[in-house]
């Protein structure tokens, strides 16, 4: 199985549902001019259809104004069926168990200690620093060659330099397996080992949640549950302690809740200075394409035109399209209304659908590449 394939099998699943077909298989193929197809097809809907679908739900700690996930089968759903959260000791996928296995060299029953994204960034720079080097020894040959002093030995290297150049810019990274040196093991690295074996008994990394990605897997797909389990209106009350109209979490939320329900896989945009990043599939199959940045039609909440340039110049640096999403509150007394009847999710969808999203596609406009 190729690389390319082994990954669209693992991230599969968009969201972390599971359906009839994963539990009890794929239906038969039913052909209309095969009566045997309609037989065996006709026998497996009957076996089927009044058999209930296991509802596995993730249990969700939340402690110290974060929600935490710490069952390594539920950080794997959770990130394997729609990139939800981060490791909190990683830069994004939960990898710390792997990276700790390669780093000590330790026992890999669970054959999990395989190329992390770290080592794969950590290749691509050193890759990229080689690049910047012969590039800068390629640079200096041509001006000799301009300058006619450059000798027959200094050509060929010119020569076998440009080629090297030119593979470089065609190929792409690929993880090499090399050699591991273990570390030497630190006590704050025997401490998580089975006394007397070189076995990882101690996962010390959890996921963490986002509240607006603990909401949508909590009130728009159902597979989240604080510990100790709340009511809605509880789990609402610690999302939301101080409701107004133009809240952060509900303003932000309904703009979360409209690009997942469209298909995008949405994340944080803190590391770019947006709000929320979108992916087609997820990160780990390319870059986001969108950049959004949030504000309300409030009065008094605007930024200034020198704050979008800046952030436009900033997106436009990593060849991301900056999205303007401006979201029309309800007027008070509409949110006051709607929100003391919010004690369960069909109510407070109807509260969700008082606010509305409008989208503008900013670009910067660049005179030299636009003269026509």
């Amino acid at each position: 199985m190729s690389k390319s394939t082994s990954k669209s099998h693992l991230y599969r699943n968009p969201l972390p549902l599971l359906l009839s077909s994963d539990h009890y298989g794929p239906a038969p193929n039913l052909i209309p001019h095969n009566p045997l197809s309609w037989i065996v097809f006709g026998w497996w809907y009957v076996s089927t259809v009044c058999k209930p679908v296991p509802h596995q739900t993730v249990q969700v700690v939340y402690a110290d104004h974060q929600f935490k996930v710490y069952d390594d089968v539920d950080i794997a759903r959770l990130w394997q069926s729609g990139f939800f959260g981060k490791g909190s000791l990683s830069r994004s996928d939960p990898s710390w168990k792997i990276r700790t296995i390669r780093r000590l060299g330790l026992n890999d029953p669970e054959g999990v200690a395989g190329f992390s994204s770290e080592d794969v960034t950590k290749q691509r720079r050193e890759e990229r620093r080689k690049f910047k080097h012969e590039r800068a020894r390629v640079q200096q040959l041509e001006l000799e060659k301009r300058q006619g002093t450059l000798s027959e030995q200094d050509n060929n290297e010119l020569v076998e330099l440009q080629e090297k150049l030119k593979a470089w810019r065609h190929q792409a990274t690929v993880a090499v397996e090399t050699p591991v040196v273990p570390a030497e093991l630190r006590p704050e690295d025997e401490a998580l080992l089975e006394p007397g074996t070189r076995d990882l008994t101690t996962n010390i990394e959890y996921l963490q949640l986002q509240p607006v990605e603990f909401f949508f897997l909590y009130f728009a797909l159902g597979v989240t549950q604080l510990s100790p389990p709340r009511s809605f209106s509880d789990t609402l009350n610690t999302l939301v302690p101080s409701p107004s109209a133009s809240s952060s979490f509900l303003v932000e939320y309904a703009v979360y809740h409209h690009y997942r329900s469209l298909g995008w896989c949405v994340r944080s945009g803190i590391k770019f200075g947006c709000d929320m990043l979108l992916y087609k599939r997820g990160p780990p199959f390319s870059h986001a394409e969108f950049a959004i940045k949030i504000s309300t039609t409030e009065p008094d909440f605007h930024y200034e035109w020198s704050d979008i340039s800046a952030l436009a110049r900033v997106v436009g640096g990593v060849k991301k399209t900056l999205v303007l999403v401006y979201v029309e509150v309800p007027n008070d007394a509409q949110f006051q209304d709607q929100w003391h009847n919010v004690n369960s999710a069909d109510n407070f969808l109807q509260l969700l659908k008082t606010y509305k999203i409008t989208e503008i596609l900013y670009k910067r406009w660049v005179p030299s590449r636009t003269r026509d």
